[in-house]
């Protein structure tokens, strides 16, 4: 009976002994599982930060490179309409890319934070990574002071152009109203009895036979010329006389080749004689 009694109990001890080997086997498992998890997930958290670190690393390298090609096409002809459009759109990419890696800083730093900032080396690369996004952010906002700076001076330079082309102009067109008022130069071909009708001419000296021009003749009986353009004046008469004064070496009387008895016009010679004493020509004819 004792026996039987201590092989129930042997029996009763080796089961409990083995149901809880069993138990600690099972939570042993579920921890090793639950680490292993961590362990998937840490690793995968720490690529997923390198990966943002490379980004950023990439971005800078390329704002590095954008900068330096800016300063080629400046050297290279800023001034070049097409030159200053590239310039521009660089500017804006590099802008792009500065705005990109902030955000990419600033999620970094959230996980971090979360992390409760228990990588303080990887900490202190961000933060000096932050360091030179600034500086490139700071190169960006100088180059473009420097060129909204020289766009003002080109500006105002061009103003300057214009307000002298201008100026150039209203001078000209003064200078040209003044040589077309001084080689202003006026006619009349009239018979005698017709031009004494108007006032023009009388009739002068003891015997009334030599012919003179009035002081007060009536500008509007003219025609206007410029005497520097037309060269003769058309007469058709049969007899013709130039009662203004004008020395004779200057002009010509010429006659219709088809018919001598008839004047067919004045030919100025001289410019400069002919009009010399006067800028009225009066030609009396019969």
């Amino acid at each position: 009976m004792k026996k039987l009694f201590l092989t129930l109990s042997l029996a009763v001890v080796t089961l409990c002994f083995t149901a809880c080997n069993q138990k600690e086997l099972e939570q042993l498992r579920q921890e090793n599982g639950d680490l292993l998890e961590q362990v998937s997930q840490k690793d995968g958290e720490i690529d997923s930060i390198f990966a943002a670190l490379n980004a950023i690393e990439d971005n800078l390298a390329q704002v590095s490179s954008t900068y330096g090609a800016v300063q080629e096409m400046r050297r290279d002809g800023e001034g070049n309409t097409n030159v200053k459009g590239k310039i521009q759109e660089q500017i804006n990419s590099i802008e792009s890319l500065l705005a990109d890696n902030k955000a990419k800083i600033a999620s970094l730093n959230n996980r971090l934070g979360a992390a409760n900032k228990k990588n303080k080396e990887l900490q202190e690369f961000v933060t000096k990574l932050e360091t030179r996004i600034a500086e490139q952010e700071q190169q960006i906002a100088d180059l473009n002071a420097e060129l909204q700076s020289k766009n003002a001076t080109i500006k105002t330079l061009n103003q300057n152009v214009a307000d002298l082309t201008a100026a150039n102009e209203e001078k000209d067109h003064t200078i040209a109203q003044r040589i077309a008022e001084a080689n202003k130069a006026y006619y009349v071909v009239g018979s005698y009895k017709d031009l004494k009708s108007a006032g023009i001419i009388d009739k002068v000296g003891i015997s009334k036979r030599r012919q003179k021009i009035t002081t007060d003749m009536e500008q509007s009986l003219f025609t206007e010329i410029d005497r520097t353009q037309v060269k003769t004046i058309t007469v058709n008469a049969k007899k013709a006389r130039l009662v203004s004064t004008h020395p004779e070496a200057s002009y010509e009387i010429v006659n219709d080749p088809d018919n001598s008895s008839i004047v067919s016009y004045i030919r100025i010679l001289n410019v400069e004689q002919f009009w010399k004493y006067t800028d009225y020509l009066v030609i009396s004819t019969k």
